[in-house]
């Protein structure tokens, strides 16, 4: 069974999350008490924290086809202000179901993203694992050395820095005094050693891990500074990883003034490198990422083509927020860059605590019909998507390449 959509035909899970991440979705208070029972992992507190939220908002669903059994995750995002949300519901028995525009969506079995046991473990020293690593989406292992930005001007669309206590080691007092690293380099990389080896035995990373090492910027004068942190931490972590990583560690990060630093990093062990433009035209990049354009566009398109020749074609990432810019302005560059051999992906906009934003976030049409024609383009130079369909929780990349979405 599908769904038959404008000019598409989607798959039910697919459509509800195309749904969601457009439209935003609420929960039913018998929703928000199953949530609790069942230990439904929460926001936490770093990237997409919606507006008037707690940190005890489910943060993901989980959505099964019930009759080929695809499943995806999609991100709890907050409802905005041109459409109606969906709405979250249970039954008698406390199964879950989903509401759009009054009626209810089919063969389809929802549930939430349980909080990994490794969240409430703690290391010798009495920390919480999860200080060192975290997880988003089901099977995503994210290692943030770090909290905050420190970048000469924020990404419009960002509220990351709304959301760092004095005490916590931040971009911005690293960036003021390198040996706030150096002070607690050694004593944090044994910690995240302990965390990641209670981590992995996880039921989330039963099958494999994304590996993600990913961290707001240092200021712009020591972004080397940062890709030379960044392959410090990958080479101590590679030998725990490497039996359940399924693309290798990948780095997302600003990339460094000295272009050789992006070996160091090859060298380090990392096997993917997402540099990410977030907009694609560059009047898009001025406007809403005024930070990266102190740096340049050119700056982030030459680091992308010079990391191709290190780390090889379909191994250089770049991802765009999908609603800051126009469509077919979007598509033509993604075109452009699959034929230097980067892989474009896209998350949809969301409105996060601290956005400065002008902008909505884009319709259903729009997110189905962009993730269909951005496939093709992918799809034409033989790339295959970021993570997979259960950690890639914004985006709709997954399902098109695996065709939960197809043309009548």
């Amino acid at each position: 069974m599908s769904v038959i959509f404008d000019k598409y035909v989607i798959k039910e899970e697919t459509y509800l999350k195309a749904l969601i991440l457009s439209r935003g979705i609420v929960f039913s208070d018998n929703v928000l008490k199953i949530a609790a029972v069942e230990k439904a992992k929460g926001q936490n507190l770093v990237y997409n924290m919606p507006f008037n939220a707690s940190n005890s908002r489910p943060q993901e669903l989980i959505i099964r086809n019930v009759i080929d059994s695809y499943e995806v995750v999609v991100s709890c995002v907050a409802s905005n202000l041109t459409s109606t949300p969906i709405l979250l519901d249970a039954d008698d028995e406390g199964r879950l179901f989903a509401v759009s525009d009054g009626e209810r969506i089919e063969n389809i079995e929802i549930n939430f993203v349980e909080e990994p046991e490794y969240y409430s473990k703690l290391l010798s020293n009495g920390e919480l694992v999860k200080k060192y690593v975290s997880a988003c989406g089901l099977d995503e292992l994210n290692i943030i050395p770090w909290k905050g930005c420190a970048i000469s001007r924020g990404c419009r669309f960002c509220g990351i820095n709304n959301f760092i206590r004095s005490d916590e080691l931040s971009a911005h007092k690293i960036s003021k005094n390198k040996n706030e690293w150096n002070r607690v380099c050694e004593a944090y990389l044994n910690n995240l050693t302990e965390a990641i080896i209670i981590a992995k035995q996880s039921e989330c990373y039963k099958n494999h891990a994304h590996v993600i090492l990913i961290a707001g910027n240092l200021s712009n004068e020591n972004l080397d500074f940062e890709t030379e942190v960044f392959s410090q931490i990958a080479e101590r972590i590679n030998p725990l990883v490497k039996s359940i990583s399924k693309e290798g560690i990948v780095v997302v990060i600003t990339p460094p003034n000295n272009m050789e630093y992006i070996d160091k990093l090859k060298a380090a062990g990392v096997g993917k490198v997402v540099f990410n433009l977030e907009a694609l035209t560059e009047s898009g990049f001025e406007k809403y990422c005024p930070g990266k354009y102190d740096l340049g566009y050119q700056f982030f398109v030459e680091r992308l083509k010079y990391s191709v020749n290190t780390f090889g074609k379909g191994n250089v990432w770049t991802n765009l927020v999908f609603g800051l810019e126009k469509k077919e302005f979007v598509l033509e560059k993604c075109e452009c860059l699959a034929k230097e051999g980067i892989v474009i992906s896209a998350n949809v906009l969301h409105l996060d605590k601290g956005n400065t934003l002008d902008c909505n976030v884009p319709t259903t049409n729009d997110v189905v019909d962009f993730f269909y024609k951005l496939e093709q383009i992918n799809a034409r130079e033989g790339f295959v998507p970021f993570y997979c369909s259960k950690a890639l929780r914004t985006s709709l990349s997954n399902e098109a390449h695996d065709l939960r979405i197809k043309m009548q």
